[in-house]
Parts: C-alpha cells; sequence; structure tokens
C-alpha cells in the first residue's frame, strides 16, 4: 500500500487541496490502529530498565546520532530539517511485527516501544529544537507532536477493548498510509523535480541509515553471541525510524522540500523490512548445518 501510494502520489500530485490535513487525519487513524498492538499495562519502568536503555540507545543514540550526521552535512536548511526530524521521532511501529516474524522477543519490543513513544512527547520538540537550522515555531512543533503522537496513544488505549480489533488493525493501517503516502508524495513530486541531483544524494544516505547501518548491527550483535531474541530486537531498533510521523511533521512545521530525506528512506526501510526474514533466516540455515553434520 505504501508503494502503491508512491506511485498514485507522483503520478498524480495527489490530492488539489487539504494535503495537510489529509496527511495529518490519516496518519493519527494508522497510528492509533498500529498502537492498539502494544499494551501498556502492568509495565514495570525498574524492571524493563536494562532493555528499555539498549532500545533507546539503537533508536536515539546509535540511529538518531547517525541521522543527525546527515542532517549536519546537508547544505540544505530544509533538507538538514528533515533529517533531524527523522532523528527526532520514535521508532517505526513495525519493530514488533518484524520482532514477532523472526521469533524474537516481542515482549521487549512492546514494552520498549511504548516507553519510546511516551518519552517522544518530549524528545521531539526538544532534539527538534536544538537541532534545526532556523527558528521551529515552538508552539506548532508540540501541538503537531500532541497532535500526532499523545492523540493515537490515548485513542489507542480504547480502542484496545473492541474484541474484532485484530480483525480491523491490517486494513485500517494500510489504507491510512495509503492516503497519507499519496497526499505527502503528491506534494513533494515539484521539489523532487526542481531538484532531482537530491534524490541520487538521499537514496546514499538512506540505504547507509537501513542496510548499512542494521547489517553492521546484526554482524557485530552475532559476533559477540548476543541471543537471538535480543539479536531480532536490536536489529530492528537500529534500522527504523517512524518515517510516516515524520513526514507528516516535517510537512506541517517546515515544509514539502524537509519530507524529501523521509520519502526516499521511506522505500530503503520498506526494502529492509523485506530483506531482514531473509537475512535471518539464512542466519538459521547456517546455524542449523554444522548440528546436523553432527
Amino acid at each position: 500500500m505504501v508503494a502503491s501510494g508512491l506511485v498514485v502520489g507522483f503520478a498524480t500530485g495527489g490530492f488539489p487541496a487539504y494535503s495537510k490535513e489529509v496527511s495529518q487525519v490519516a496518519l493519527v487513524l494508522g497510528m492509533t490502529f498500529s498502537l492498539t498492538e502494544i499494551s501498556i499495562a502492568g509495565i514495570s519502568p525498574r524492571t524493563e530498565l536494562r532493555r528499555f536503555l539498549i532500545a533507546f540507545a539503537m533508536s536515539y543514540v546509535v540511529l538518531s546520532g547517525l541521522i543527525l550526521t546527515f542532517a549536519i552535512l546537508s547544505p540544505d536548511p530544509q533538507i538538514r530539517n528533515g533529517w533531524v526530524l527523522m532523528a527526532a521521532v520514535p521508532p517505526a511501529i513495525a519493530v514488533v511485527p518484524i520482532t514477532s516474524i523472526l521469533k524474537g522477543d516481542t515482549r521487549r519490543s512492546l514494552v520498549s516501544l511504548a516507553l519510546l513513544y511516551v518519552l517522544g512527547l518530549a524528545l521531539v520538540p526538544a532534539i527538534t529544537l536544538v537541532f534545526t537550522s532556523q527558528a521551529a515555531p515552538f508552539e506548532e512543533l508540540v501541538v503537531q507532536t500532541v497532535l500526532l503522537i499523545g492523540v493515537p496513544l490515548v485513542a489507542s488505549r480504547f480502542l484496545r477493548r473492541w474484541p474484532r480489533i485484530v480483525d480491523f488493525r491490517g486494513s485500517a493501517v494500510s489504507i491510512s498510509f495509503f492516503f497519507l503516502v499519496v497526499a505527502i508524495s503528491g506534494s513533494t513530486r515539484a521539489p523532487l523535480l526542481a531538484h532531482p541531483e537530491l534524490i541520487a544524494t538521499l537514496a546514499v544516505l538512506s540505504f547507509g541509515r537501513t542496510f548499512l547501518l542494521g547489517g553492521l548491527v546484526f554482524v557485530l550483535t552475532r559476533a559477540v553471541h548476543v541471543p537471538w531474541a535480543e539479536r531480532v530486537a536490536v536489529t530492528a531498533f537500529s534500522s527504523f525510524k517512524n518515517l510516516g510521523l515524520t513526514v507528516v511533521l516535517a510537512f506541517a512545521v517546515f515544509g514539502p522540500v524537509a519530507t524529501l530525506p523521509s520519502i526516499v528512506s521511506l522505500v530503503f526501510e520498506i526494502l529492509w523490512l523485506a530483506a531482514l526474514p531473509l537475512l535471518f533466516r539464512a542466519e538459521l540455515v547456517k546455524d542449523a548445518a554444522p548440528a546436523q553434520r553432527s
């Protein structure tokens, strides 16, 4: 659905009016349905502290640190602002299903992600205001953060009580992100056509922050014999940011040009999401071969 949204948005130019409002509503709905998968009941910060700190380090120190390096090296102030917002947002909610699919520590991912989203209410405006190259409108940034993180967090608690939410969650998230990507990619078509040289540069950097960084973390955790369940979670937290949230924040606060790093990165995150099961499956086969020979 995200890929289809990119094609439709670039081909048609998106919506003729109210692109900002459409993208905001679509993201709030998508985030709300996505967050119903996360339970924050019974979370003990003291019990979960070690695992949370690792997830925080992977997402906000390792991954955000690399993204902020891209921001510092970017000569265009709007592109720089887009990278900064990407560094400021929490991890993608896709961390949870990908961890589950790969038989990782799903509870660890759920708890850490829930805490990171609560923390994101303060971190998103704080990091953005510190690192952006121009004066960000503080009130607008706070309002957007509360709207796009706070509202879905609260609304998802009520929606979790609906017994049939599991039946509708996947479709609701997919449809919401289709309209979100159509609105944003359509609005960024003109800036991309006006600056085609940006695509190659952004593609190289986006490849580095997904495939190269994620692959490096995968190799290092294997080398130091980190348990399988933890390796899956650590690799996921070091690879994924909530790019839907980044795109809408950038569009609302800084304008369409600032969304370009996230639009390009979104393509590579989709490809990395598809590659992870193949990578870990190959690892399983490799580990099983010596056992079979013995």
